[in-house]
Parts: C-alpha cells; structure tokens; sequence
C-alpha cells in the first residue's frame, strides 16, 4: 500500500510539473503571438518544451503567419502597382486631352460665329465631355499622389475664412446655371490657422460637388467658428436617403448610385477626406431626415482670429 501511495505522489507530482509547464508554455506562446500581431518582424514562435503537440502546433501557426505575411505582402505589392498604373494611364490621357482642348479652342475662336445654333448646341456638349474627362482623370491622378506614402502636405498660415469664401463665390455661375439657391449661413470672422490653400479649396470644391451631383434641391452650407477651430457643414436632400451608407461614402470608389448613372469617379470624397486628415482635421457624414450631411471640423491650436 505505502508503495503504492508512492507511486501516486511521484506521478501526481509530475502532472502537476507538466501542467505548470504547460500553462506556462502556453502563457509565453500568448506573448509570442502578441508581439507578432503588433510588429513587423522575421521572428516566429518558439517553444522550450519538447512535447510533439506543442512543436507542431507552434509549426503551424507559423506556417499560417508566413502565408498571411506573403499575402499581405503581394496585396501591398498589386495596391502599388495599381496606383502607379492609375497614375500613368492618368498622364498620358490627359496630355492628348490638353491638346484636344486646345485645337477645339482654337476651332471654335476661327469658325464659332459661323456655326448653326445646333452646331453650337454639339460644340458646347463636346466641351462639356472634355471637361469632364479631365475633371476624372484629375481626381484620380490626386488620389493616387495621397496614397504614396512619401507625398506631404505642406501647411502655412492662411486666413481660411477666406479661403472657404472664395471657393464658394466661384461656384456663383454653377449654381445660377443649374437654378439652385445656395442657404447660406456663414461667420465671416477671418480665422488664421496653420493650413493648406489648395488643399482646403479643394475639399470644399468636392463637397459642394458631391451634394450638386448626388443631391436634390438647393444645397444648405454653414460656417463658422467653435471651440476649438472652426466647421463647415454642407447639407441637402437626396432622392433615396435610405440607400446611403455613411460609413462607407468616404472609401474611395464608393457608389451609392449602383447604376453609375453620373459621371462621377466616386473619390471626390474619398480626397476631401485624405487632405482634410492631412491637415490636423476631421471629416463626418450623416443622414438626417432626407438630407445628405457632411461636416468638416478644423482644430485650431495656434489659429487666431482677425475682426
């Protein structure tokens, strides 16, 4: 019997060894695998126990790291290759574009007075697809230069009161053309602050022409300062509120119109987003009723303002 009692201690002795090896074994392939999950590293998991099971359970995780790895790595590699070939066909559609534009320029100063009104009624629409091709080929060659990761913003100081206004004025005949009556609700308190002159222009150009494309009814634009810097919310309604995914209008290529029945690339907002993250700022969507609601918050830690 005493024999036998101490068979049983020696053997609940050891499995009771085993089992704090095992759970500290485990505990430590836990660390291993945190570290991996948050840095970019050759290293693979390692074990100081023997057993088959852990060996093999170590090899393949491994195995499953190296294959993600390797597809990462290939998708990272395809991201690139097809940001440089958005960028080239870009190039080199819009050189012949230039001088398209530039011949028709010229046809229409030599001959435009003698054209038929139906003549002038394809010339304007023909100038009208050129513009819009190189409105296209524009958002898509900015996209792309946002994307490198070697492009930088610079930022100055700019009075971006101004900078907003201006943008809007210039939309003055688009909107008298296509018959909208712009709700305007604007502080024109010049506010300095550290930003980018083209860059803002340009997200508020986009936002203004996403609600002018996708929207219905006049357009609906605040600006004004806040606490902390200052905001600009452009508004108004859309056809199908319901079919809208906010969470989504900001990637690029984004369609809510699946038909793709507007000229449009559908990364208009997809750069406003970029350059407005670029700049220190943020960037929202949100359907309120039946409208269509951006709101573009700027911080401004070292901006002041001018009466």
């Amino acid at each position: 019997m005493k024999i036998a009692l101490i068979i049983l201690s020696v053997l609940l002795i050891v499995v009771t060894i085993k089992y704090i090896l095992y759970r500290r074994q485990i505990g430590e392939l836990c660390r291993q695998l945190s570290f991996l999950k948050e840095t970019t590293t050759n290293n693979r998991l390692t074990t100081y126990m023997t057993e088959r099971e852990l060996l093999l359970l170590a090899e393949l995780i491994n195995d499953i790291y190296d294959k993600h790895e390797q597809s990462e790595l290939a998708l990272r590699d395809k991201e690139r290759r097809m940001k440089e070939l958005i960028a080239n066909v870009s190039h080199d559609i819009r050189t012949p574009l230039t001088s398209l534009k530039g011949y028709f320029e010229l046809l229409m100063q030599e001959y435009g007075d003698k054209q038929s009104d139906r003549e002038m009624q394809y010339a304007m629409v023909m100038n009208e697809r050129m513009n819009t091709l190189n409105d296209l080929l524009d958002e898509l060659f900015t996209y792309t230069k946002l994307q490198s990761d070697d492009y930088v913003l610079e930022l100055s100081e700019y009075d971006i009161t101004r900078l907003i206004l201006d943008t809007l004025f210039s939309f003055y005949g688009i909107f008298k053309d296509k018959g909208i009556e712009p709700v305007l609700d604007i502080n024109e308190t010049s506010v300095i602050t550290s930003c980018n002159e083209v860059a803002v222009k340009r997200v508020v150009a986009n936002i203004i022409r996403n609600a002018m494309l996708h929207g219905t009814g006049d357009i609906r634009i605040k600006y004004g300062m806040t606490d902390g810097g200052v905001e600009f919310i452009c508004s108004n309604r859309v056809a199908n509120p319901d079919a809208v995914d906010v969470n989504m209008v900001f990637d690029r290529f984004y369609k809510a119109d699946k038909a793709r029945n507007k000229s449009s690339t559908g990364l208009g907002l997809a750069i406003a987003r970029e350059l407005v993250e670029r700049m220190g700022g943020s960037i929202t969507a949100r359907i309120v009723g039946e409208e269509f609601e951006i709101r573009v918050g700027m911080v401004c830690d070292k901006c002041f303002t001018l009466s």
